[in-house]
């Protein structure tokens, strides 16, 4: 089991939707943003049969609120150890 996280928790919103949770400096989330692997896995992804990002969408990055911190929080002490752990805020469609 993992310890807690210990610094500051972010969430990547695409448009105005939260999608993912994230520990990481303000630089490294907005930086992940940019990412063209992290865009590519978002499109990847499906919600509700949608893609969790289009590519029109904008990407940003902006501290978490207290419930997406929560819910991070409680996804990462089950999550396998890596060095980005990234804890999706909506319910995604199975593969």
């Amino acid at each position: 089991m993992k310890q807690e996280p210990k610094g500051l928790i972010y969430t990547i919103m695409v448009g105005d939707q939260p999608i993912v949770a994230l520990e990481a400096s303000g630089r490294e989330a907005g930086q992940l943003c940019k990412e063209e692997w992290f865009k590519s896995e978002l499109a990847a992804l499906k919600s509700d049969g949608e893609p969790a990002c289009g590519s029109a969408f904008r990407l940003r990055a902006r501290p978490a609120t207290e419930e997406e911190r929560r819910r991070y929080r409680e996804g990462y002490k089950n999550a396998k150890a890596t060095d980005l752990t990234l804890m999706y805020l909506i319910q995604l469609d199975d593969p």
